[in-house]
């Protein structure tokens, strides 16, 4: 059983690294005291630099998801997620030279804007706000409790204490420093997510040998880049992973906020469409080492499966599991993984209290405080920034009462972003189409899309299609401490062999 090693030098690691990211916060705030403005606050007066806001959408690629998610994903299904990076640079594409030019020109700061520019109809714009708001504040909850509830089963870190620290620290630099905190953060934690991915690679590679591991990938089948066999049921195959995250890596982008108002924060098109074209390279590099990370966590654990043994509960934790396995003797390293699962979490959910911050104001509050102060509009956005982040952590404990939560959140993610991503297509692409038309197609899309994913929660789809693991590897002070019948459990799920306790 492992054992949860966490030096007084991983604390400090992990402190250092809140204090840091709180720091760059009050900076921005006193910096910007001089001139206050909710311009500034939400857009940063669109005078940013191409190299920290493309760090910034990397780090949006990079959130705890992924970094937890994608060597799990490898570890069960193998290597077919890999085709998602084909996906991800065709959506990049199209944000810079198709949809990026067209919001450069109306000068926008919410991105729904367009489309009452475009239908003339303000409940079109409004459908898309609330569709936005609705798929977004979720999974906020969601990007704060997975990595929280995944450290607090390998690491004395509690869930209670990670979602209110990580929560409110996050919360209160968003709100006092805006998008220029949410941006220079995210380029702190965008190192340092490289840096915990590669370490992760690194010693795991050192461990189980940089060629074996990718043998032993092989020789199980997890190298399996290009599987052509079709089924609505299964989610390893090309087609399933091409077409579901071409719509996902479009739909965040085009259309999102959160990515949208981040490259539309640069003085110009260009600056804007170098910091797209510069994002790609760099999620290229650190997919292959999430992926690398996958294999050699595979090559480790392939013959004596933790998960079937009880060790851990779900394949999200093998990262972490794996890091305090293997690192959990060398002072600091443990908390520098730390860091970088929260650095995941603090960019995702900074960028995206920001957002909804600018969308709440620009399309709903506006409005009502045309004629006050640029001081009290400031006021009011910083404190719809801070709410956002008490119902993100309120939803984040909720989500841990309820598990099913989890789920329905990401369905409901799911369920909304692509009929919004058609919306802002039918608008850009087919001229002919009017408000009307727009309208009901949203509705009517939301509406199958919900029906189609409710269906999954109620009647789950077939999981046989997993990859095999095994526990016919087990060392034998692995067994010494795990009972009869767990270890019989544990082989009759994957390979039948024998027991032999001592």
């Amino acid at each position: 059983m492992l054992e949860k090693n966490f030096s007084i030098i991983d604390y400090l690691v992990f402190g250092v690294f809140l204090s840091f990211s709180t720091l760059i916060g009050i900076y921005f705030a006193i910096k910007n005291r001089k001139n206050p403005s909710k311009d500034e606050f939400l857009t940063g007066g669109k005078n940013l630099d191409v190299f920290p806001v493309c760090m910034s959408l990397i780090a949006s690629f990079l959130s705890s998801n992924t970094i937890l998610g994608v060597p799990a994903e490898i570890y069960l299904y193998g290597t077919q997620f890999s085709v998602h990076l084909i996906t991800f640079t065709i959506a990049v594409l199209l944000a810079a030279n198709v949809f990026m030019p067209v919001y450069y020109k109306l000068n926008l700061t919410s991105v729904h804007k367009y489309l009452l520019r475009r239908f003339g109809m303000n409940a079109v714009r409004l459908s898309g706000s609330i569709g936005f708001i609705l798929c977004t504040l979720p999974y906020l909850g969601v990007v704060l409790y997975g990595p929280s509830l995944a450290l607090a089963s390998v690491t004395p870190l509690s869930m209670t204490t990670s979602i209110l620290v990580v929560g409110v620290i996050c919360t209160f630099y968003t709100s006092i420093g805006g998008i220029k905190a949410v941006i220079w953060t995210d380029v702190m934690q965008t190192i340092l997510m490289f840096s915990g991915l590669l370490m992760v690679a690194i010693v795991g590679s050192i461990e189980s040998g940089f060629i074996e591991s990718w043998k032993i990938a092989y020789n199980n089948n997890r190298l399996n880049i290009f599987n052509p066999t079709f089924s609505l049921y299964r989610g390893d195959i090309f087609w399933s992973v091409f077409f579901g995250t071409l719509t996902g890596w479009t739909g965040t982008y085009c259309v999102k906020q959160t990515q949208v108002q981040r490259y539309c924060c640069l003085g110009s098109p260009a600056k804007a469409k170098k910091a797209l074209y510069w994002n790609i390279p760099g999620v290229l590099i650190i997919s292959f080492i999430a992926i690398w990370c996958g294999i050699v966590i595979f090559a480790k654990y392939n013959g004596c499966d933790p998960i079937a043994l009880g060790f851990i509960d779900k394949h999200d934790q093998l990262m972490p599991y794996f890091v305090m396995d293997t690192l959990s003797n060398y002072p600091g390293l443990p908390g520098l993984f730390v860091c970088c699962v929260f650095s995941g979490s603090l960019s995702t959910l900074s960028s995206g209290f920001n957002a909804l911050a600018t969308v709440t104001w620009d399309d709903f509050i506006k409005r009502y405080f045309r004629d006050i102060k640029e001081k009290k509009q400031l006021m009011i956005t910083k404190i719809i920034a801070m709410s956002y982040g008490i119902l993100a952590i309120a939803i984040a404990f909720f989500i841990g009462r309820l598990g099913t939560v989890l789920q329905a959140s990401h369905a409901l993610t799911g369920s909304i972003t692509g009929p919004l991503l058609a919306l802002f297509c039918l608008g850009i692409f087919f001229p002919c189409v009017n408000a009307i038309g727009a309208i009901t197609g949203l509705i009517s899309g939301v509406g199958m899309c919900l029906f189609i994913t409710i269906g999954t929660l109620v009647y789950p789809r077939p999981k046989g299609f997993q990859l095999p693991v095994s526990v016919n590897s087990c060392p034998a002070e692995i067994i010494e401490h795990i009972s009869y019948d767990t270890f019989i459990s544990a082989t009759q799920r994957h390979y039948s062999v024998d027991y032999h306790p001592k």
